[in-house]
């Protein structure tokens, strides 16, 4: 099952890009006519807006995770780094609030394990068309945990804290919503985005 859905969500990344590589054959230069381009505009961008997920999560290699995840995103370097004709890009703070739930069960002995994770990451949007951007981010998260199984065993180690929050991403704006799908260093998640 994990192998299905961690193929569901590299084929929506292939398809997202595909359908940006359509828009930016369609805004290409025409060099002999000599017009000129430039960078992509999105249309809304990703400042103040919420974006919902649903995550299949794999950080806990003995039981497959499933959960959902808020975040809050908010530019605070609209005008990037890159100076391209073709690229635009931002940067942005995005807090998150994410829950998984993992449970495994193997031969009469069963456990599983809750957890909330509050976390803050710096998220660099790579804007290749109006539409379509993929993203790297990097970010701090502190998790909380709960444990249980059906022997009273105590509490194994490893688990909540501090932790590293990484991934990348990709979005492609519709109206009114963005879509978005992100593989992190926990979990496949695909889910929207919404402008406040």
């Amino acid at each position: 099952m994990v192998s299905r859905l961690g193929v569901g969500g590299v084929s929506l990344m292939a398809a997202l890009a595909l359908a940006s590589s359509a828009s930016a054959a369609e805004a290409t230069v025409d060099v002999n006519s000599g017009s000129t381009s430039s960078a992509p505009t999105p249309g809304r961008g990703m400042n103040q807006t919420i974006s919902l997920l649903g995550n299949l999560g794999y950080a806990y290699s003995a039981g497959t995770g499933f959960g959902a995840s808020a975040r809050y995103q908010h530019t605070i370097v609209p005008e990037g780094v890159i100076k391209s004709g073709s690229i635009s890009d931002d940067f942005g703070i995005e807090g998150a609030v994410d829950y998984f739930h993992y449970s495994w069960d193997i031969l009469g002995y069963s456990w599983s394990y809750n957890e909330v994770v509050i976390s803050a990451s710096v998220v660099w949007n790579l804007w290749f068309t109006d539409e379509f951007a993929a993203y790297p981010r990097l970010g701090l998260g502190f998790g909380f945990g709960s444990w249980s199984d059906n022997t009273g065993l105590s509490t194994p180690g490893g688990y909540g804290g501090l932790t590293f929050v990484g991934g990348a991403g990709v979005l492609y704006e519709l109206d009114p919503i963005t879509l978005r799908a992100e593989l992190t260093n926990g979990s496949l998640g695909l889910g929207v985005a919404f402008s406040l």
